[in-house]
């Protein structure tokens, strides 16, 4: 009978939700504002191992609007390997493994898919941030989806061969953006901890960045230039309080606000759930896995729109885990996306600039105590409450 009521419930929701999520990609393909250029990272990549391809420094060679600011270990890896190879085969994989999940999920939660996927559309647009992350083309949006998407195969199904595919993910990425090494911290929270695991990434990714200074001197110097320009002398430095304090001329303050917000963080979510029961720091279900998940992301205090879009997808995640959609987070999953992507209609319709710092800083904060509220801890203990641990399991 409760599941006749259920699915009664949700035959009535869909269309709601399927409107919402249709009408949020409309809004944000209207009002995007695209000069008639897209992946640009892309090219940004593909120029910089032109010019280390043809001899002049690539930091140089391939500055300007878009500078190359990768390390060495990519001219390196991708002179060897077609890097258009390469990242065709990272969309192709990060796109099959995020609709896995979404099959998974409504396998094993009873969340439909039907109301799974317009929730992961409207957390994905967020001040067009999703929309924004494929346009620019940059590797950081799908070297998240990918991850994300092994750290919950690795989560629901442990086998040797997803924790190495897992492990290798994390090297290569961190090689080239040292702040993917945050998702070598799932390994002290899964239910079978990976402490060797844990040590094999942390040693390689270590010994990268102390070799290539010592092999590579040159380039690392030009490295080390671009990244300074970039985040410095451009204002290059984020959505996160970080950013907004770096705009002001103090950085510094910004970054320890940003380690502080995240310290407290932590200590709510860990004194919740000890209140609530879960003495375990283990994590229990898929909600608290995307929980966690954002927040990793979260500690890289150099935010942008590709990584804050992966973000707000795994918060989005957890949430509609946590409450399959209903009562107030329900509406707050419909409504906040439209929220964000007022500034875009704003600069669309009248010619209203809003900079996306603003929209993008507090759409981050908002969906993290949204969240809090939503789930973290679930609203009774695990004694009181077997059904809401059996549909997110």
């Amino acid at each position: 009978m409760k599941l006749d009521i259920a699915s009664d419930t949700d035959n009535k929701a869909w269309p709601l939700w399927s409107l919402s999520a249709a009408t949020c990609f409309l809004l944000v393909l209207a009002f995007s504002g695209t000069n008639g250029s897209f992946f640009w990272d892309y090219h940004v990549y593909e120029k910089g191992l032109s010019c280390y391809s043809q001899g002049p420094d690539p930091y140089v060679c391939a500055s300007g609007d878009f500078p190359f600011v990768y390390p060495p270990i990519f001219l390196k890896i991708f002179s060897v390997f077609d890097f258009r190879t390469a990242f065709v085969f990272l969309v192709l994989a990060a796109a099959a493994g995020i609709v896995c999940v979404c099959v998974s999920l409504s396998l094993k939660s009873f969340i439909p898919y039907r109301r799974l996927a317009p929730c992961l559309v409207l957390g994905f647009l967020i001040g067009g941030s999703g929309f924004a992350s494929i346009q620019t083309g940059n590797i950081s949006v799908f070297a998240h989806l990918l991850l994300v998407s092994l750290s919950y195969f690795l989560y629901t199904r442990r086998s040797g061969y997803t924790l190495t595919a897992h492990a290798i993910a994390i090297i290569l990425f961190s090689a080239i953006k040292p702040y993917f090494l945050a998702y070598a911290l799932l390994y002290f929270f899964l239910p079978r901890r990976s402490l060797a695991a844990f040590a094999g990434v942390m040693l390689s990714v270590a010994g990268i960045y102390i070799a290539q200074p010592a092999l590579y001197p040159q380039l690392w110097a030009g490295f080390q230039g671009a990244i300074y320009n970039q985040i410095v002398q451009h204002g290059d430095a984020g959505l996160t309080i970080f950013g907004v304090f770096s705009r002001l001329g103090m950085g510094k303050v910004g970054f320890i606000l940003h380690l502080f917000l995240m310290l407290l963080v932590v200590l709510i979510s860990a004194a919740l759930r000890y209140r609530h029961g879960q003495r375990s720091i283990q994590i229990r279900s898929a909600s608290e896995l995307f929980y966690f998940l954002a927040i990793l992301i979260l500690l890289n205090p150099r935010l942008m729109s590709y990584d804050f879009s992966v973000f707000s997808v795994c918060l989005y995640l957890s949430m509609i885990l946590s409450s399959r959609g209903d009562g107030w987070v329900g509406l707050f999953l419909k409504l906040f996306p439209f929220v964000t992507i007022l500034p875009l209609c704003l600069e669309g319709l009248f010619d209203i600039r809003v900079h996306s710092l603003t929209y993008y800083f507090l759409a981050t904060y908002v969906l993290l105590v949204a969240a809090l509220a939503c789930h973290w801890p679930l609203r009774a203990s695990w004694s009181k409450a077997p059904a809401c641990v059996a549909h997110e399991r």
